[in-house]
């Protein structure tokens, strides 16, 4: 089962620079009007490294900013419990994980799962990046079992290595070097498998340059390309949320070609108050600041449900996928490319897109017991099924991957 490994980690340097300012959320969250608000923030916000328009930019700057001081290398290997604070629809929720190396490994091995489709055009981008900084600057996330919470137990309470404010959320990051706490934590992870939660493109993109750099150098014993950084958090904490993820489409439709698509497919009742519901097997879609319920109709259901094979929980986002693809005749990975699909946890925002002239569809949240069973079924649902809540940031550690050395990777 998959290895984990304490590292060198490198982090921004809290002398330099203000770390609330030059830390980011995941690439693939942020809108252009907010990629360029985080860009102007500072000229050392991690996104003039993560979306550099060109990766010999972003491999420049990094180098830079190490000689500057602006990046500094921690003084022992660690691992990293990193403890995010929050508050959501009114209660309090603390979410704590790990940060770590681990070593990537083939979904055929069964190691670490998927449970999404990925793009190739994005994985292309990414390997682009990788191949000329040598640098993550983001963790995956993942998710194991820990019902008794065993990882979470015994843990330091030691002030944190870097303390970010950040929008409403406040995250804690702790350098854990006692090799005995390593070793009881990592001999831990040894017996489970890993389940990607978010990060799929990412995981993607380093199994490719793990085998390019495999193949290039031949090396006897393996090297840090052969493994990732992830942050490593149990299904169990009780501060792990998942939102659903709505689709936007703005694909022009007038009422009669909608009625003539959707109606072959499904029952619309109009209602102001529809709720996008599992138990009911319904989403909702919004057009022209109208709300209509929408049910698959049986015939269809039924279809669908046995070409997928995904469990019940897991269908929503399917059927939404299908639904979409049968209106505009081609799928969700071109519509995304030509930008007439976009995808957001925020309800309002795709109200407020209906309005304007989008079609909107509101679904269900993902059951994380769902996520379990379809990546141990072989099986991937649509891209973005789920959303967890909050994102862990992009920037508070960086793995720098040198080819020719084995981890702890100085």
């Amino acid at each position: 089962m998959p290895e984990v490994k304490p590292f060198y980690g490198w982090r921004f340097n809290p002398q330099k620079v203000d770390l609330a300012r030059v830390v980011a959320p995941p690439y693939d969250v942020v809108s252009p009007e907010e990629k360029a608000a985080y860009l102007a923030r500072d000229p050392h916000n991690i996104f003039h490294l993560e979306l550099a328009s060109r990766p010999e930019e972003a491999s420049r700057k990094l180098e830079t900013w190490i000689s500057e001081g602006v990046l500094i290398r921690e003084s022992r290997p660690a691992l990293y419990l990193y403890r995010l604070h929050f508050t959501h629809q009114g209660q309090k929720f603390v979410r704590t994980g790990f940060i770590g190396l681990v070593r990537l490994s083939p979904f055929s091995e069964g190691r670490i799962l998927p449970h999404e489709k990925t793009f190739p055009k994005v994985t292309e981008e990414r390997l682009a990046l990788l191949r000329a900084t040598k640098a993550q600057f983001s963790q995956i996330f993942v998710l194991y079992s820990d019902p008794k919470r065993r990882t979470l137990s015994s843990l330091p309470e030691a002030s944190p290595l870097l303390r970010v404010k950040f929008q409403d959320e406040i995250h804690e990051i702790l350098a854990l070097t006692d090799p005995s706490l390593q070793k009881t934590l990592t001999d831990f992870w040894e017996d489970l498998p890993f389940y990607i939660a978010d990060g799929h493109h990412r995981y993607t993109t380093a199994l490719r340059y793990a085998e390019e750099m495999t193949r290039a150098l031949r090396p006897e014993g393996p090297r840090c390309f052969h493994y990732m950084m992830m942050y490593l958090c149990p299904f169990e904490d009780p501060g792990l949320v998942v939102l659903p993820t709505h689709r936007i489409l703005r694909h022009p439709f007038s009422p009669e070609e909608l009625s003539r698509r959707l109606l072959p497919l499904v029952h619309l009742e109009e209602d102001p108050k529809a709720r996008p519901s599992l138990e009911e097997k319904a989403l909702v879609l919004l057009s022209a600041g109208r709300r209509f319920r929408m049910r698959l109709r049986p015939e269809a259901l039924e279809r669908w449900r046995a070409e997928s094979g995904l469990p019940e929980e897991a269908l929503p986002a399917a059927w939404c996928a299908r639904i979409i693809e049968t209106l505009c005749e081609e799928g969700e990975k071109d519509l995304k490319e030509k930008g007439l699909l976009s995808y957001t946890p925020r309800e309002e925002e795709v109200e407020h897109e209906a309005i304007k002239g989008a079609l909107g569809f509101l679904l269900p949240a993902t059951p994380l017991e769902a996520l379990a069973r379809v990546a141990a079924s072989g099986k991937v649902m649509p891209h973005k099924s789920t959303y967890f809540h909050p994102k862990i940031l992009t920037g508070t550690v960086i793995f720098r991957l040198n080819p020719q050395s084995a981890p702890p990777c100085p």
